[in-house]
């Protein structure tokens, strides 16, 4: 197991806002690839590298655990969210799904408001992917879906996206490079999301979320 204190630079932390910052310094150690995807993420360890308890890191691991960085296994503790190829690939397949029968439901409840509100997301999307800043780019995308989730009106659907889709985010943020093209191209394929559902054709919706989900 490595002994190296990952977290040396960041030894005095501010009371106040401790659980805020010790959940960003393991996101950083993560995004960074300090902690890697799978490896386990000792309490104890981490308590003492920071100099902080072993409360405030717990707290820190669930808020991790609620954004998807963080998998909890009964028994063995905290791990670095992580999935195979395979995992990616049947989650990917039912997310479609699931997100293509969101986006027809919403399209019967969705207000200019609420448009508006998923066009601010497409909108920072665009500006992050050019500045090659994933953190803002990943909030907003996943910001944008769960606007769009919201707007079925279907609680049980909302939770199994919710299960789904955020581990899912949150690993892809961890691996994903500064490819600024890529990144365009994922805000267009969202722009068409939103146009289409402003078309007020659900089938349309259904069809166009499927289609730019595909992987």
């Amino acid at each position: 197991m490595r002994m190296t204190n990952i977290f040396a630079n960041n030894s005095l932390l501010e009371p106040l806002m401790m659980k805020d910052q010790v959940a960003g310094l393991i996101k950083e150690a993560m995004m960074s690839g300090q902690l890697q995807a799978g490896e386990r993420i000792v309490e104890l360890r981490v308590a003492k590298q920071l100099g902080v308890g072993t409360t405030c890191v717990r707290e820190a691991l669930f808020e991790l655990e609620k954004q998807g960085f963080v998998a909890r296994i009964p028994n063995k503790g905290a791990y670095v969210t992580e999935f195979s190829k395979e995992d990616t690939e049947q989650i990917y397949r039912v997310r479609i799904a699931l997100e293509g029968l969101a986006a027809e439901l919403a399209q019967a409840n969705t207000t200019p408001t609420e448009l508006q509100e998923m066009q601010r997301c497409v909108d920072e999307m665009k500006e992050a992917a050019h500045a090659g800043d994933l953190d803002s780019f990943f909030e907003n995308d996943l910001r944008f879906h769960r606007e769009m989730w919201a707007l079925s009106r279907n609680r049980v659907l909302v939770k199994l996206l919710e299960s789904l889709v955020t581990p899912l985010f949150a690993f892809y943020l961890m691996r994903t490079r500064r490819d600024v093209q890529q990144l365009v191209r994922g805000a267009e394929k969202h722009q068409r999301i939103l146009d289409a559902i402003r078309t007020g054709d659900p089938g349309g919706s259904r069809k166009v979320v499927e289609e730019t989900l595909q992987i």
